[in-house]
């Protein structure tokens, strides 16, 4: 056994498996463990991260942690098709419930097989300084996992105490790390209450690391879906948007639909937006204020024609709420179009179970 400040050492535990769930979890429980003379090895497996883009955001924050201090870690892949199979049946249980100690025995097993596989005698996990899950589970399943495989031994320490939480909120500041406010899946999703300003830094983290390929793969399937609307269908004058490299991708619906539908574009003068007619690519100009394309001549003044709006924004939930970036542009434009359907057009990974809200914001008809 080795001595460390407060705290008995597991024999072996020179060489740890350290299953991490996320960079803000496991900084402090790294330090600490550096500083005990404890070299660990980071195992990513969190199938449960709903969507893939968090999953990537995640796993970027934990491999550039890892290799700033030289560290080794093990991408164990995303299956959460897998996890679903996993927890089948389980959906409906609250936080902290059977379900998450089911998922904490999926993804603790496979860090117990590596571990096993690989020469390790310890594993353990940062699961235990999540605010979000119950210690005792993660022990429960931890050990469980050990038992699995002979030799092997589950490190249980509670990496809350010791002055860890205080060090990990330290160098979540220290590192700038990206800290969610929920566990991962879909199901915890729900729980998760954000205010305006982490709801649009959490947004712009995540679809930064959309490819080109995925996101004209999802604004493909965005424009199918209005397509198939009966609203789309009977209206002839949409106002629409060009969008920003962060946006639905708009050009090539425009273009494909430009000869038998009229459609309109925001343009932005001072604090406000004015509506006018979009007459082919080539007659747009980059605009003043954020350089987004916008059609020249003059601004529409009769806008009763239009029949279907389709709004972009930062983040949208099914109550149809919308979070935009946070300058009020199309909350002053749409009461000028009482008349007219509003659609909100975003990414997977903008739609989020409660979007924080206030009495100037408008509400959508529908989110495609």
């Amino acid at each position: 056994m080795k001595e460390s400040p407060n705290e008995i050492v597991p024999e072996g535990a020179a060489k740890v498996l350290l299953h991490t769930c996320c960079a803000p979890c496991s900084g402090a429980i790294i330090e600490w463990m550096m500083q005990a003379g404890i070299t660990p090895v980071i195992y990513y497996c969190n199938p449960n991260i709903y969507p893939l883009e968090e999953y990537l955001v995640r796993k970027g924050e934990c491999s550039r942690y890892a290799r700033s201090l030289g560290l080794q870690i093990v991408d164990a892949d995303y299956d959460h098709a897998a996890w679903l199979h996993c927890i089948k049946g389980l959906e409906s249980e609250p936080e902290r419930g059977a379900r998450c100690l089911e998922c904490f025995r999926m993804r603790l097993l496979s860090a117990a097989r590596y571990a096993s596989e690989n020469g390790f005698k310890v594993f353990t996990s940062t699961l235990g300084s999540s605010r979000w899950k119950r210690h005792d589970q993660i022990v429960e399943a931890g050990l469980w996992a050990a038992s699995q495989f002979s030799g092997l031994t589950f490190w249980q320490r509670n990496w809350r105490q010791g002055g860890l939480q205080e060090r990990r909120s330290a160098i979540i500041r220290e590192q700038d790390f990206y800290n969610q406010r929920y566990c991962g899946c879909e199901f915890s999703m729900e729980t998760m209450r954000d205010d305006k300003k982490h709801a649009r830094q959490r947004i712009k983290r995540v679809i930064g690391v959309m490819t080109p390929e995925q996101k004209t793969a999802q604004s493909r399937a965005v424009w199918e879906r209005l397509e198939q609307t009966d609203i789309f269908r009977s209206s002839t004058d949409i106002l629409i948007y060009w969008s920003m490299d962060d946006e639905v991708q708009t050009p090539s619906f425009i273009e494909k639909w430009h000869a038998v539908k009229r459609f309109y574009l925001p343009s932005v003068q001072g604090n406000t937006l004015v509506v006018k007619r979009y007459t082919g690519s080539r007659m747009l100009t980059q605009g003043e204020q954020f350089g987004i394309p916008e059609p020249e001549g003059e601004a529409v003044s009769d806008l009763s024609p239009i029949t279907l709006v389709v709004v972009p924004g930062r983040a949208f939930d099914k109550q149809g709420h919308r979070l935009g970036r946070g300058r009020g542009f199309y909350d002053r434009l749409l009461p000028l179009l009482p008349h007219a359907v509003k659609a909100g057009a975003c990414f997977d990974c903008q739609k989020l179970p409660s979007v924080p809200t206030d009495e100037n914001d408008i509400k959508m008809d529908f989110i495609i």
